[in-house]
């Protein structure tokens, strides 16, 4: 028998396993064909991630390398769910501490679409001042990432 979970249940899990660390269980939550959009300009974060695989690898793995370890904490302010689009709208909280000392503090909201029990499609939307403040003007998250400093983050495409 399979169970249908609703929409704002999936989103609350795949926020549960990010703040524990268990990025298996995030993982399984999200589809193979994921596109996760921070929306933007001018901020290392700003772009279309595709598939988890790049999802973590770039976006997540270029948050750790910010950020000093075991200081990231995320609480949910509000979850919101239209079921009968599948959508969920989670307003959140964001804190840590970064490698040069500086504190991060950003409100985020995220418009998630769920397809097949899974997150589909995310567009984020932050405070990207507080980005470019923490993080520094414009660094790629990706080592491997080229253009100018102040130039929009070209879409992120797997290969």
């Amino acid at each position: 028998m399979i169970v249908r979970q609703s929409p704002a249940v999936v989103v609350s899990a795949y926020w549960a396993a990010r703040e524990r660390g268990d990025e298996t269980a995030a993982r399984e939550l999200l589809a193979e064909d994921l596109e996760w959009t921070v929306v933007g300009r001018h901020a290392a974060v700003v772009g279309t991630y595709r598939g988890p695989d790049q999802f973590f690898n770039q976006l997540v793995a270029g948050n750790a390398a910010v950020f000093q370890p075991g200081t990231a904490q995320s609480r949910i302010l509000g979850i919101f769910e239209d079921a009968q689009q599948n959508t969920v709208v989670t307003h959140t909280r964001k804190t840590a501490r970064t490698r040069t000392g500086l504190h991060f503090d950003n409100e985020i909201v995220t418009i998630m679409t769920i397809a097949h029990g899974r997150i589909r499609i995310c567009r984020e939307f932050m405070d990207l001042a507080e980005v470019n403040r923490t993080f520094g003007a414009n660094p790629p998250l990706d080592p491997t990432a080229t253009g100018s400093p102040g130039a929009p983050v070209p879409e992120r495409k797997t290969t």
